[in-house]
């Protein structure tokens, strides 16, 4: 893409920011009035629904790094006028978990070796917004399941049992992927250790519920779990075999399934042709094959090449 185009959608994308931007001021801060309550339901709604395919479609991860904390601000905002919106609360877990993703806690490892206070410093970040992704798709939850809230007061594992409804099923897996992503980052805090099994009954229960959920994300979650290995109550068995299903279900669509088979089983087992064959496969993608998934597939395929770069150290010398 050329500077002109570059700086032409970066112009836009900012112009169409500023005009939201005063809008949304005018809404929430004008005196209250049936007009006002209606205005923030509308963009309550259109924000809640994840605004189309804004940022699902885009492949310039700079532009949605950009973006992206603007809108879960005026989200926030949004949803402190609208506490019940679980739209809201479902984007908000979703955005959060994309930026401590793709946006700190990848960025942490391309640092570590030349700005260790740096890594530090976005692992920090990465785990703060997963705890926020968590608490909004567990407030998601709360509103879409009654009862919830209080059995999960007293058993969260029990909990998610009581929620019998397939729409429960975003809220659930948000909640479950959120909680496992702190865990991953907290592993010398014995409190994040105890809630694995909250994570793993969420994840559980929405398998239950919906198995073909997001084209076989719930799978991809099962693939890194049982890939701990029988000390730590994993099974690599049944994570090959949660692989071959997200990967069906994927349908060439997706990347993710392939990346998450690599990092949570290929590099343990040390296993360079299975590394080489599916580091190839995304690398070699064409993320107009899928336009909903580019920036997903788009952040799968930077991640790729990071572990190609390491490759070296990933290996033990043969």
């Amino acid at each position: 893409m050329s500077s002109h185009r570059q700086s032409r959608r970066l112009k836009s994308a900012f112009i169409s920011r500023s005009i939201l931007c005063c809008v949304l001021a005018a809404v929430l801060f004008f005196p209250a009035c049936s007009i006002k309550k209606i205005a923030v339901n509308s963009f309550a709604d259109a924000l809640g629904s994840g605004a189309g395919t804004t940022f699902t479609s885009e492949s310039d991860l700079e532009l949605v790094e950009g973006a992206l904390p603007f809108s879960l601000k005026t989200m926030e905002a949004l949803l402190e006028k609208t506490p019940r919106h679980t739209g809201l609360c479902l984007s908000l877990a979703q955005g959060y978990m994309l930026y401590g993703y793709a946006f700190c806690e990848l960025k942490a490892d391309e640092v570590k070796d030349l700005d260790f206070a740096r890594y530090q410093l976005q692992r920090d970040r990465a785990k703060l917004f997963y705890q926020r992704a968590h608490g909004y798709a567990r407030r998601g939850l709360e509103l879409s399941s009654p009862g919830y809230a209080k059995a999960c007061a007293a058993n969260c594992v029990e909990a998610v049992k009581l929620v019998d409804d397939k729409a429960s099923v975003p809220y659930l897996y948000w909640s479950g992927a959120a909680l496992a992503k702190w865990i991953t980052l907290a592993k010398t805090d014995p409190a994040a250790a105890a809630r694995l099994p909250e994570a793993a009954a969420c994840m559980q229960r929405a398998l239950e519920l919906d198995p073909d959920y997001d084209n076989g994300s719930i799978q991809e979650f099962f693939i890194s779990y049982e890939a701990r290995g029988a000390i730590m109550g994993g099974d690599v068995k049944k994570a090959v075999e949660y692989f071959k299903k997200a990967e069906a279900l994927a349908a060439g669509k997706k990347l993710s399934p392939w990346l998450t088979y690599v990092e949570a089983v290929s590099i343990p087992g040390q296993n360079k042709k299975e590394f080489d064959e599916y580091i190839q496969k995304i690398l070699s993608f064409n993320l107009d094959v899928c336009p909903e998934n580019r920036l997903v597939n788009a952040i799968a395929r930077k991640r790729a090449q990071y572990l190609l770069q390491k490759k070296d150290d990933l290996f033990l010398g043969e």
